[in-house]
This record gives C-alpha cells, structure tokens and sequence, in this order.
C-alpha cells in the first residue's frame, strides 16, 4: 500500500473549539425563505403611509442590499481566508455567507413587493448615487483587500452590529407603532443573522487581539477608533439623506451611536458614545422586543456571547 497520503478528510470530531460548535448549531436555527414571510400582507398598509416614509423604506431595502452584497461577495470570503486551521471555523463562515445571501434576497423581495419597477429602478439609481454609501462601500473594501486579518475582523463587526441598524431602524420603528408586522418579521430574521455574523466575527477578533503585545494592542486600538470614526461620520451623512422629511434623523443618529457602542463593545473595545446613548426611543424599543427573537443582538456577553445571551454590562 502507498503511504504516501496526498489528501486528508476533514475529522470534525477532533475539534475542540467550543465557540466554533456552539456557532455551527446556531446557524441552522436561524435559516429562512423570504418568500415564506407573508410581506405581501403589509401592502395595503404600506400604500396608505405617507409618501416620504414609502420613500424612506424603499431607501432603506436597497441600503441593506448593497452593504449585504459586499458582505456577502468580498468580506466573508476574505475573512474567511484566515481561518486557523479548523475545519469547523471555515465551515461556519461559509455557512455565514449563505445566510447573507438569504438576507441579500429578503431585502430585494422586500422591494419587489412594495414597489414598481419604476420605483426599483428609481431605488437601485439612489443608492448607486448615493455619495455616501458609496464613501462607506469603499472604506470597508479597502479594509477588505488589504489582507490585514484583524483588520477584516473589525470592519466586519462595525457592518454586521453597527452600521446595519441605520437602515433596519425604519421597519423597527414603524413596527413600533403597529405597522407593517410582517415587514418587521422579516427584519427580525435578518437581524438574527447579521448578530450571529458579528458575536463571532467579534469572538476572532478578540482572541487576536489579547495575543498581541501592548504596544500592538494600542495601535490596533488606534486604528479600530479612526475606522469607527470615519465610518460614524459618514453614516451621519448617509442618514440625513436616508431619513430626509421624514423628521426621525436625531432618532437614528442616537440609534447609529447605540449600535456602534455596540460594535466596539464586541471588539473588546471601550464605547465612544456617552452613558444616556442606552436609553432608546420607547417606540424604537416596541418595535425591537415585539418583533421577536433578536435577543442575539441586544442581549450578550462578551465572555461567551454565543452560548450566553445577556445584556453587556460596564
């Protein structure tokens, strides 16, 4: 017999990381079909808003499409691609980029059913146009294709846990009001989704960090503060326009900074924001505990964020 072994098999029993088990039994949970989440129930709710909030969710799901579609096609594949020898964390992180492909899908069916084509196309040329998404697709890319793997693990946390929120705020805070239910449901699915993508994305990143000397630690700190800057002040602007007449900007700016607080948080970093940013709108709030099951988000703990969720104290 040839001894010579020129391909192994992947032993899945002899891997021991917890965090990665504990993530691969998550994922099958939160596996969805857009087209199963009867959105199409909320249509003649969604005619009669006014026009400026049609408008704003029209905005807001071909947001969602593009950032997912970077997410989707560039940063899981490049994170990926530092995966330390363990089968298992690979497989998790394709898994990850499947499900994105599923939240990519939901907010393109979302705009299907709520608008022409006339209106889509309309939609698809604002965000193309849209100077500031724009701003923010290229800063996360260049983070992306520069190969630093920390690097990558950061900028995927500030997306996934911060910077999605600008744009899933609208349907929340609509649902806080008793409005579009089912549109709020399909949100909820997503937001299941992009939480799991950045507790354990934030997890990896950790574990290189606290490997790091201190000096190293500083200047990845450093650099983690400058992204979480430009990346907030460019989001301001991107609201402005998102949320334009309809009277919500402060709202979702006060949100964005609760999410990003969030986000460094996850990265084991200490929150930008002050104290108060905690207390949320009590619509916001409604629409967040009545849509369901996105305790994934608002309730962990860095310790071991995916077996245990509960609120992040400081």
């Amino acid at each position: 017999m040839n001894k010579k072994t020129y391909y192994k098999a992947s032993n899945w029993n002899a891997v021991e990381d917890q965090v990665d088990r504990a993530a691969w039994a998550r994922l099958n949970d939160i596996v969805y079909e857009p087209r199963r989440v009867p959105i199409y129930k909320d249509q003649d709710e969604f005619f009669h808003l006014p026009k400026n909030e049609q408008t704003m969710l029209l905005h807001s799901f071909v947001s969602l499409t593009l950032s997912s579609t970077l997410q989707m096609k560039v940063a899981l594949s490049k994170i990926k691609e530092d995966a330390e020898n363990s089968d298992e964390e690979a497989a998790v992180y394709n898994a990850l980029q499947y499900l994105e492909s599923i939240n990519n899908k939901a907010y393109g069916h979302a705009l299907n059913v709520f608008a022409s084509k006339e209106e889509q196309n309309e939609s698809y040329e604002w965000v193309h146009n849209n100077p500031y998404l724009q701003k923010k697709m290229k800063l996360l890319n260049t983070v992306y294709q520069a190969e630093n793997s920390i690097h990558k693990k950061a900028a995927h946390v500030f997306i996934s846990t911060g910077l999605y929120h600008s744009s899933f705020f609208g349907p929340l805070y609509l649902f806080g009001q008793h409005k579009l239910p089912r549109t709020a449901e399909l949100i909820k699915y997503a937001l299941r989704i992009t939480a799991l993508n950045g507790i354990y994305t934030g997890i990896k990143f950790r574990r290189d960090f606290f490997k790091l000397s201190k000096e190293e630690q500083d200047t990845v700190h450093n650099w983690v503060s400058d992204l979480c800057d430009k990346l907030y002040d460019n989001e301001l602007n991107h609201i402005k326009l998102l949320y334009h007449h309809t009277g919500l900007e402060d709202k979702v700016e006060h949100y964005i900074r609760y999410t990003l607080n969030k986000a460094l948080m996850n990265l084991g970093q200490e929150p930008k924001y002050p104290e108060n940013i905690e207390i949320l709108d009590p619509i916001l709030i409604t629409g967040i505990m009545d849509s369901a099951m996105i305790e994934d988000f608002f309730f962990y703990t860095n310790a071991h964020p995916i077996l245990k969720m509960r609120e992040i104290k400081k």
